[in-house]
């Protein structure tokens, strides 16, 4: 008999990938992060940015680690989800996430877990 684990494991695929986020620290990091978690196909995201690294005034660093699941392009799927996060238009479809100044992807992290 087949495992719903393994139905499942073959119609979605789980990745991983790795991305610098840019915040205003008069925001609350947990908003913002709890606000990425809500992005469509997006599971986890982890802060991974090393202790005791130094910040600055005006611009916080956060090295994140979030793992999404698809059905399609993997690669596709960042750059929509990027789109979701960064959205700057005023109609009601925007999902901007107050204090982020701005987020890079680095896909040269990109794996299927």
């Amino acid at each position: 008999m087949i495992k719903l684990k393994n139905i499942l494991s073959e119609i979605l695929n789980t990745y991983q990938v790795e991305a610098n986020l840019f915040t205003d620290p008069e925001y609350n990091i947990t908003d913002i992060l709890n606000q990425i978690r809500a992005v469509r196909k997006i599971t986890i995201v982890s802060i991974i940015t090393p202790d005791g690294y130094n910040q600055n005034s005006r611009v916080e660093f956060q090295k994140l680690k979030i793992k999404f699941v698809t059905r399609e392009d993997p690669k596709q799927d960042i750059l929509n989800i990027e789109n979701e996060i960064l959205k700057s238009s005023k109609q009601k479809s925007d999902l901007r996430i107050p204090g982020i100044k701005s987020m890079k992807f680095k896909l040269e992290t990109l794996k299927r877990l």
